[in-house]
């Protein structure tokens, strides 16, 4: 007879079991550096990747990813497809008012991207938003609501992914997009034709975050605990 052994630890009232439990992350794979899938080896990369296996090795859990894409990400999550979605997720209160927020992973800000040679073209959003410039924007997610809601004179393009922005950038199909500034500045540390605003101003202000289902309470608390674990065991590192 083989026994199981598992332990419970109680966190906010709630039992919560360890026993190389499998913990389904959901995650689009398009936003590097914070996730990003590779199709030739079938794997995810990048930071956020990164940070949910570390919680996932130090609380005993086995990870399945489950590959999603913005427009379906938060009816994914809300479905249960998986229990928790990560990388390049953006607080705001729609989701606020769906899901569970994680503490922030990362603070930013909207801005613009585009060639470094149109640096000079492009210093301010009135620069940008006139007649016969070309804003593109990927389907679902922040960066098409924020085109959206800004953007009234320039012609604004939609894509369905995430990758197609930064080929009609550098095609010149397109003059700029909008997006976090995490992504700017590592778009430019791979493709150092293309510049975020010379001015380095931020339309917005806000933050990265790992969002739960509802039901997931228990999860959420355990993760939050254990990323201020890390956040004061990096202070305190020589």
């Amino acid at each position: 007879m083989i026994l199981r052994v598992m332990c419970y630890f109680v966190i906010g009232g709630l039992f919560y079991a360890q026993a190389s439990q499998t913990l389904r992350v959901g995650t689009t794979g398009d936003y590097r550096p914070l996730t990003w899938f590779d199709k030739q080896n079938n794997t995810f990369s990048g930071d956020a990747i990164t940070l949910i296996k570390r919680f996932a090795k130090d609380k005993h859990y086995d990870i399945e990813f489950i590959q999603t894409h913005w427009p379906d990400l938060s009816k994914d999550l809300a479905n249960g497809r998986f229990q928790i979605a990560v990388g390049g997720i953006s607080a705001t209160e729609q989701r606020e008012n769906q899901f569970l927020f994680s503490l922030p992973i990362q603070v930013f800000g909207k801005t613009a991207l585009m060639r470094c040679r149109d640096q000079s073209r492009f210093k301010t959003f009135d620069d940008i938003d006139v007649e016969g410039v070309r804003v593109v924007e990927n389907r679902g997610g922040t960066n098409e609501a924020f085109a959206l809601s800004r953007v009234k004179k320039a012609t604004l393009i939609i894509v369905p992914n995430n990758h197609l922005p930064f080929i009609l950038l550098t095609e010149n199909k397109a003059d700029v997009m909008f997006t976090d500034s995490i992504e700017v500045n590592y778009m430019h540390s791979i493709n150092p034709a293309l510049c975020g605003l010379a001015s380095k101003k931020l339309y917005t202000q806000s933050e990265k975050v790992f969002l739960f289902g509802r039901d997931e309470g228990a999860l959420q608390q355990q993760f939050n605990a254990w990323y201020k674990e890390q956040a004061v065991t990096d202070k305190s590192a020589p």
